[in-house]
């Protein structure tokens, strides 16, 4: 017997809702043109952070940063014919719905100093944090579902002058930066730490927005299932209905709610 889908859709798993996967999202390795001098590695580092503040936020399960690691550079598979198919090779490998990407251009403390530093001087110091081309992908399509980027400066200028060349407490600091462990206590402890903290905040409440907050779409009247093998179940929707993996969908029977499907696979346009 046929099934008709109830026309509505929820993304993702909704709070106190345990029966709603949530969206599986891995972090690849970011390009890193900031060269900061110190011992971090920044092209693992920040998506590392950024995936440790996507997984507090319900609906969003990160893959280990370490299985993105191993699943190597897709953009390194010269078989296949399109970047899309790269990116769906690598999404099948990690069981992501979604990949991200992005480049880091800014990532560091710039210190500014106007005067003799050895007698009298003036010194500010710019926190920049700048990661741009930061791309959403859909792991099932290879296609990009946004883009998104960074630009966040906070500049300290002190009220005191720097007399013989006698370090303030941005100088130390500016040198701790150097010494310490990326995303640590004693890093959050540093201004640029507290600085970081609050863009990455903002930029996972970004991207959860913009993966979680898709509008609800209405199925057309034939939307029905047409098949059941085992827990399998085909269905008349795909690609033209605008549907992503891990949609849910009520089944009804007779007008009553009998089941939920989840998109596994899309198969063409009217097929899932």
């Amino acid at each position: 017997m046929l099934f008709l889908l109830f026309a509505s859709l929820i993304i993702g798993a909704l709070p106190g809702d345990a029966d709603i996967p949530p969206m599986r999202v891995a972090l690849l390795p970011f390009e890193d043109r900031a060269g900061f001098q110190g011992e971090w590695e920044l092209a693992r580092d920040v998506p590392k952070l950024l995936g440790m503040h996507l997984s507090a936020i319900p609906g969003i399960s990160v893959v280990p940063i370490e299985v993105t690691q191993e699943a190597g550079d897709p953009t390194s598979r010269r078989d296949a014919p399109s970047l899309g198919d790269e990116w769906r090779f690598i999404a099948r490998r990690l069981d992501a719905d979604v990949l991200i990407r992005g480049r880091i251009d800014k990532f560091g403390v710039r210190r500014t100093i106007a005067g003799d530093p050895n007698t009298l001087g003036y010194r500010s110091y710019t926190h920049s944090v700048q990661l741009d081309e930061i791309e959403l992908i859909d792991g099932m399509s290879g296609s990009v579902l946004s883009t998104l980027e960074v630009r966040r400066d906070s500049v300290e200028r002190p009220l005191d002058l720097s007399l013989f060349g006698k370090p303030n407490a941005q100088d130390r600091e500016f040198r701790a930066l150097l010494s310490a462990e990326f995303a640590s206590d004693a890093f959050f402890g540093l201004t640029f730490g507290q600085h970081v903290q609050a863009v990455f905040d903002q930029l996972s409440q970004d991207i959860a927005d913009s993966l979680l907050g898709r509008r609800p779409i209405a199925l057309r009247e034939d939307a029905k299932v047409l098949a059941v093998d085992g827990k399998e179940v085909y269905l008349n929707i795909g690609n033209e209905d605008l549907i992503r993996r891990g949609d849910m969908f009520s089944v009804l029977q007779n007008r009553q709610p009998v089941g939920a499907v989840r998109i596994e696979e899309i198969i063409g346009q009217n097929l899932s």
